[in-house]
């Protein structure tokens, strides 16, 4: 292909640092195929020189051209551009931005006949630096890169990669040692002076601590103009001894990995993953490869740069037991998504799919969890697929119920007997209701026997957990024998019964929904950049409280059974946040928002001590916070959607009509 040097001299354009997958991404060009998978087209090999035929780019390098070649042979292979959703250059080798010709690289780029500024283009790059890509057009295009720090990082939108030294990170190694003897190693190359500084010591200061550098000394910056004979990328040295790289990790239980260098990222945490030793990496503005799923808390150790004069400490802090579960993580990690430049290049390709198709329930389980047999093969397969277990759904889910006649409440209680009372009294004449079930959650103390209860026309049955837990509320229990489920909590006396009765008609037309009301919105916080936790009265809302909120049975089964373990895991711990579980199980599954239903604002009972709720003071908050950002992350995005209507019955507040001429008369006003 021949290129004009008005084409090449042609100034880029600017890198577009904004860029989210709602505003860069086009998803109209995107042709999903009929099985729902990402389709991927990878432009032809073609070869491109000035008019007088010189060559304008080097051929790929054979990492790139490997990446390439999985890409082809795999399931998100698409051969027809317009049935493509995502598109690949394949002359534009940009792995290594320090050897890329970026002027010469841009007009390529510009050439393509799918560019259109780099929309749906995705561009790897692991040896990179944030400037290099104001002086390559990328325009649009996403980039997997292994340079990134958390002020370029474009969250979902680019995509972290490893960086990899195809001398180090390739290859077999030998069988690891049955004991590690070092209890930390660190390779030092191009840290900073003052990092340096500090961990040098170390070594002298603790036996089963080893500091290795580049055997002869100095960095790779310093000794450009002989390096080939300057050092060995296969040797490390401590003083004047010598070891095999990255052999010598095999003999350490942690691995220093130091980010925020010259390249930002470190090819020594691929080498690190490879040896089975855990990283313990430094830098407070990191971003780990695939970090939008992967969990590197389960395989990793997390330190601020202040504190490596305390690493000795920190580490010897980590029971033997833990280590070992970290390095179980840490080996089927490396074996899933790092064990190969097809295996990145693969896994960089689920990560967009997974943002476009937002379908994956078990997506932090999938991502996460290696499989419960142990021999089973942890990496993707040639197609891009990695095994999992199906789980089949115990019910089906209607669009919609007008065949239901009447609903369960399930009431979650601990010790509020009383009141507990009182709200049963309450909700008892609700025409619909056909029975209740009560929730036991004081592990202590039996609940009082049915004769303490008040006498109810409804059906009224007692269940003691054996455990404390808030997710015991949304335990499908084979003793509820309708679709509809009222969840309730024990101190929500306000409510009434033409209240109760009109939701669970709203939910017979909407039974995929979550029906409810105490509504609870999400909002974005720039400064901050993460989510918060409001319960602002405002004219929208993303959630309604399942502390009075009906829904399908089926999403109970959903949340036991099928909804991320880190999500109920978490709620157990902190007994809190399972109402916003809940609202993300729902969204995510059906991508629409709940319904709020009726104007009233507050339902809980107003003589309860606020020492006796779950919900009171600032930390109860501060936790929902967390909740969205941690759920979020787990979840793979945020599936809440906001929405500013809310139901009500048709002649409320008609003023045409009195209250004995309307069907559900009792609707609260506040």
């Amino acid at each position: 292909v021949i290129l004009s040097s008005s084409t090449v001299l042609q100034p880029a354009t600017q890198y577009d640092e904004s860029c989210s997958f709602e505003t860069c991404f086009n998803m109209s060009m995107c042709h999903l195929r009929g099985d729902g998978r990402l389709s991927v087209y990878v432009y032809p090999n073609q070869i491109f020189v000035d008019e007088q035929g010189k060559w304008l780019l080097d051929l790929p390098s054979l990492e790139y051209a490997e990446m390439l070649a999985a890409i082809r042979s795999s399931r998100f292979f698409q051969a027809d551009a317009n049935q493509a959703c995502v598109f690949i250059p394949s002359a534009v080798d940009a792995l290594n931005m320090a050897k890329l010709q970026t002027q010469e690289a841009s007009a390529v780029l510009r050439s393509s006949f799918r560019w259109a500024g780099g929309a749906n283009h995705l561009l790897f790059s692991m040896l990179c630096k944030r400037e290099h890509f104001n002086k390559l057009d990328a325009g649009k295009a996403m980039i997997a890169g292994g340079c990134f720090s958390q002020r370029s990082y474009r969250r979902r939108f680019d995509v972290a990669i490893p960086l990899v030294n195809p001398h180090t990170s390739l290859g077999q190694l030998p069988n690891p040692a049955k004991l590690r003897h070092f209890l930390l190693l660190a390779v030092l190359n191009d840290w900073h002076y003052t990092a340096r500084s500090e961990l040098e010591p170390m070594s002298g200061q603790h036996r089963d601590i080893l500091i290795l550098n580049r055997c002869g000394g100095g960095s790779r910056e310093t000794s450009k103009t002989s390096e080939k004979a300057y050092y060995n990328e296969r040797k490390r040295c401590s003083e004047h001894v010598v070891y095999d790289y990255p052999n010598v990790l095999l003999r350490s239980e942690f691995c220093l990995i130091p980010y925020g260098g010259p390249w930002v990222g470190s090819s020594i945490l691929i080498d690190a993953l490879k040896t089975g030793c855990i990283p313990v990496v430094v830098g407070d503005d990191v971003v780990l490869p695939f970090d939008e799923h992967v969990d590197w808390s389960r395989a990793s150790i997390r330190v601020h740069n202040y504190h490596l004069q305390d690493l000795p400490n920190i580490l010897r802090s980590v029971s033997s037991v833990k280590r070992a579960e970290m390095r179980d993580q840490v080996n089927f990690l490396f074996k899933r998504y790092f064990s190969s430049i097809a295996n990145i290049a693969l896994t960089t390709l689920e990560v967009i799919e997974q943002r476009i198709m937002q379908t994956h329930h078990d997506a932090y389980e999938r991502w996460n969890d290696p499989p419960a047999n142990p021999d089973e093969d942890h990496s993707m397969d040639s197609q891009g697929l990695v095994p999992h277990r199906q789980k089949t759904l115990p019910i089906f889910l209607p669009h919609i119920s007008q065949a239901a006649s009447s609903f369960t409440a399930v009431v979650l209680s601990y010790n509020r007997f009383a009141t507990l009372c009182r709200v049963l009294e309450k909700i008892d004449s609700t025409p619909s209701l056909v029975k209740v079930i009560v929730v036991w959650n004081n592990v202590k103390t039996k609940p009082p026997p049915l004769s303490r209860f008040p006498k109810l026309k409804t059906k009224l049955e007692i269940l003691h957990m054996n455990f404390n837990r808030l997710n015991n509320r949304f335990i499908p229990f084979s003793q509820i024998e309708t679709d509809c489920i009222l969840a309730l909590d024990d101190d929500i006396e306000m409510i009434t019964t033409s209240e109760l009765e009109f939701g669970f008609q709203v939910w017979k037309e909407f039974p995929d929904r979550l029906v409810g009301f105490p509504g609870r919105r999400h909002t974005w916080n720039k400064a901050e950049h993460r989510y918060r936790y409001s319960s602002m009265w405002a004219g929208d809302i993303s959630m309604v409280l399942t502390g009075a909120a009906f829904h399908h049975k089926f999403y109970s089964h959903l949340y036991t059974y099928t909804m991320p373990k880190a999500v109920r895991h978490w709620v157990n711990k902190h007994m809190n946040c399972e109402d916003i579980a809940m609202n993300f199980l729902i969204a995510s599954f059906t991508g629409k928002p709940p319904i709020k239903i009726t104007p009233r604002k507050r339902f809980r009972c107003e003589r309860c001590s606020l020492n006796e709720s779950l919900w009171d003071g600032p930390e109860y908050f501060q936790e929902r916070n967390y909740c969205l950002n941690n759920f979020t992350r787990i979840f793979g995005g945020m599936p809440l959607k906001k929405v500013d209507y809310r139901a009500d019955p048709v002649l409320y507040l008609d003023p045409h009509f009195g209250v004995h001429e309307q069907r559900f008369a009792n609707i609260g006003h506040i």
